[in-house]
């Protein structure tokens, strides 16, 4: 075998070629150069030969792209987000691309933070789901995004809106679900159905609560809301609200659950306590476990094929028009 080539500037002096050939050979650009295919295959062969890598920042630096995209979430611990991921991951392999992740920790400044940095590192673009705030406290701060917006930037925001900003968005349809989620239940015998929910001003939490008003009201049956300002699982806000409406004089015989972590732990305290009632919960059981609850079943995974094939339109066309893509819950 030949010694190891380390430069491309080694692979030209070598074949008699010019840096610029070997590069847009190395790119796949050489008919579009005509570039001979005699010499292309010389310098295909030669580097095969070689073992030559190209340096992977000077190559994206020429290119004026890396092939890496970013995703930015509040956190992986829920199962969806990992369903989404692997959508994202399905279509980013096939297209050539790699994925660059991290998590917001659902603190605004750090979304910001780890954006910036990204952009820094040269992705060719992000998939963001952002970071809320509860209801009553300060606002979203959507600053960086707009900055990006206004440059062009390729971003495309997945499973809520951010108020006040036109973005392409991928979400699912959350209203419709939870309404026909809790209406079903409402046919199947429910007479109190109680609704649990962090107090999250996330458009995907707001369209949920809503579904889930519509049902009861069309019932003619009244609210019963269990609104959650904490995210701390040790918190022992739940299990008290909880015991509260199991205990009043029309004890909860249903519960409707906004998110999966949120329905796992209300499972546990209802055991704890020796209560018994049906639990309905966005999320999916995995299928080698017995199911508690009855789900809801995300298109998370469509969602984030969704997401990036639409990210990858809006690379090649910084101009496309604000596309908004819904996906079917349930």
């Amino acid at each position: 075998m030949a010694k190891s080539t380390r430069t491309m500037k080694e692979v030209a002096e070598h074949l008699g070629l010019s840096r610029t050939t070997v590069s847009l050979v190395l790119q796949g650009r050489g008919d579009e150069y005509r570039i001979s295919r005699e010499t292309q295959q010389m310098v295909l062969d030669y580097v095969k030969k070689t073992s030559y890598k190209p340096n992977y920042f000077a190559k994206a630096l020429n290119r004026g792209r890396s092939d890496i995209i970013g995703a930015v979430f509040p956190d992986v611990f829920e199962s969806f987000m990992n369903n989404i991921i692997r959508g994202i991951e399905s279509v980013l392999y096939e297209r050539g691309y790699s994925l660059m992740i991290s998590t917001s920790r659902f603190d605004n400044k750090r979304e910001c933070s780890v954006i910036e940095k990204m952009v820094w590192q040269g992705v060719d673009g992000i998939i963001l789901i952002p970071t809320m705030p509860f209801h009553g406290a300060a606002p979203y701060d959507g600053s960086h995004i707009e900055g990006l917006l206004r440059q062009g930037y390729p971003f495309v925001v997945v499973d809520r809106t951010i108020e006040g900003l036109e973005t392409h968005t991928v979400l699912q349809n959350d209203r419709k679900a939870a309404r026909n989620a809790v209406s079903k239940a409402i046919r199947q015998g429910a007479r109190n159905v109680c609704c649990v929910s962090l107090a999250l001003a996330a458009s995907s939490i707001d369209a949920r609560l809503a579904g889930y008003r519509e049902a009861v009201r069309a019932a003619r049956m009244a609210e019963t809301i269990i609104s959650l300002f904490s995210l701390n699982p040790e918190s022992d806000d739940l299990e008290k609200q909880t015991v509260e409406v199991m205990r009043s004089a029309s004890p909860v015989d249903t519960f409707f659950v906004t998110t999966s972590g949120l329905a796992d732990k209300l499972s546990w305290i209802l055991r704890t306590h020796h209560f018994d009632a049906r639990i309905i919960r966005f999320g999916e059981t995995p299928r080698w476990v017995e199911a508690s609850m009855e789900d809801i079943p995300h298109p998370h995974k469509k969602m984030g094929e969704a997401a990036s094939k639409l990210l990858l339109d809006v690379i090649r066309q910084p101009d496309l028009p604000s596309q908004h893509i819904v996906c079917e819950a349930g």
